[in-house]
């Protein structure tokens, strides 16, 4: 929004009081939320020249800010604060490029998904952790698109249902770090196309609750 303006964020953030600075001065994260309280959200909401209703639908920690920030404000001015999103709603991927561009967005999107609900069916990508140390935003499956959809969807049952937890495969969780460990690997060391058959592997573990080669 900033950029919008031809502005830096702190342009517009520094018309804010801060709960928490200390927080705000380590720098930015990709998975980092901003709650606001009312003051603030109607300040966001003219800024960006859109309903408060539709921001409000559009990010998911929105309702949140008047109850955490009650305690603040009655001076006019608007009360924030930072949390780290992931610790709420889960891992930050890259979004796909070509799905934000359907939907008449632009450049890099960050999204929050389970490590077992990363791949982009529509366009055949596996989407990659922002913040993991890569250039990556996603990888190219190709013809493992299929196998990928099946296997993510038998994993979206064994989340819901739960794993054993004395069975070889483990909580989804686990087995979905592990693989993630395994393919960011084979990425660094280069071998982005191994990589790709790397994740059909990972994500194809679930058959029967194990992990399987």
């Amino acid at each position: 929004m900033a950029a919008a303006y031809r502005l830096q964020a702190g342009d517009l953030t520094g018309w804010w009081r801060w709960v928490n600075p200390a927080h705000q001065a380590r720098g930015v994260r990709p998975d980092g939320e901003v709650f606001l309280d009312g003051v603030a959200q109607v300040q966001l909401a003219g800024w960006c020249r859109v309903p408060a209703g539709h921001l409000a639908r559009a990010l998911p920690s929105w309702g949140a800010g008047s109850e955490m920030l009650a305690g603040y404000g009655g001076d006019g001015q608007g009360w924030v604060r930072w949390r780290t999103g992931a610790d709420q709603w889960g891992p930050v991927v890259f979004g796909c490029r070509l799905c934000t561009a359907r939907r008449g967005g632009a450049g890099v999107s960050w999204v929050y998904r389970a490590r077992w609900q990363r791949l982009c069916t529509d366009h055949g990508r596996w989407l990659l952790d922002v913040g993991g140390g890569h250039v990556l935003e996603g990888l190219a499956v190709g013809p493992l698109a299929g196998e990928l959809g099946r296997a993510q969807r038998r994993w979206a049952c064994l989340a819901r249902a739960g794993l054993d937890a004395g069975g070889a495969g483990g909580a989804p969780v686990e087995v979905f770090a592990l693989a993630r460990a395994v393919v960011c690997g084979w990425v660094g060391a280069g071998g982005v196309r191994g990589a790709g058959a790397g994740v059909g592997a990972a994500a194809g573990a679930g058959r029967g609750g194990h992990l399987t080669a």
